[in-house]
């Protein structure tokens, strides 16, 4: 007769940065070094590419198939229209104005033109659109991860939920709510697995 197998812990880890630290991916390793499968929840698949991850023991679970910034119409529509349309406009522009003597003053305006444009561009990025998003992504990656990501991660079967960023926080204790008998943490604790 077959000895029953031990099941393994398991630990679902919940980070939407763009680039896991170094302190996430030593705790990933930690664990899978101690046998401790792990679920990763994360942002996009660029999060994870250059990272070594064991595919035995860690279930990488993806919020946006491909990058974030297709995952949402306003941040690629701020895209084209502060940086993409100006710098095809600004070339072709300046494509026109190289050749001839006579052109030569009109491509140094255009020149002027579209670093002026480029600081305008880049202000308003950074201080009206990016400080606004900044806020609002964390509930957007949340109500997008609720959507798709979420529902395939098994959260009765863990044995605990980590934050491993302040966006993840809310949907932590969101999970940890609806799962009371699953442990729920904010700091990469590795007991008991790890002494």
């Amino acid at each position: 007769m077959a000895e029953p197998t031990e099941r393994r812990p398991r630990v679902v880890l919940l980070t939407l940065t763009y680039k896991l630290s170094d302190k996430v991916q030593d705790y990933i390793a930690a664990l899978n070094g101690a046998g401790v499968q792990v679920d990763l929840l994360v942002t996009e698949r660029r999060t994870v590419e250059d990272v070594d991850l064991d595919d035995e023991l860690v279930n990488v679970h993806h919020v946006f198939d491909k990058s974030e910034m297709y995952g949402y119409p306003l941040r690629w529509f701020e895209r084209r229209l502060l940086f993409d349309v100006p710098t095809k406009v600004f070339t072709k522009t300046r494509e026109v104005t190289r050749e001839g003597e006579r052109l030569q003053v009109l491509d140094r305006a255009a020149l002027r033109a579209r670093r002026g444009q480029a600081a305008v561009s880049q202000g308003i990025h950074h201080r009206v659109f990016w400080p606004v998003y900044k806020r609002a992504r964390p509930l957007l990656l949340i109500s997008r991860a609720k959507k798709r990501a979420l529902k395939s991660i098994d959260f009765a079967s863990a044995d605990r939920i980590v934050a491993a960023d302040s966006a993840v926080v809310p949907l932590a204790w969101r999970i940890a709510k609806r799962y009371p008998g699953v442990e729920a943490k904010t700091g990469l604790d590795l007991k008991p697995w790890v002494k």
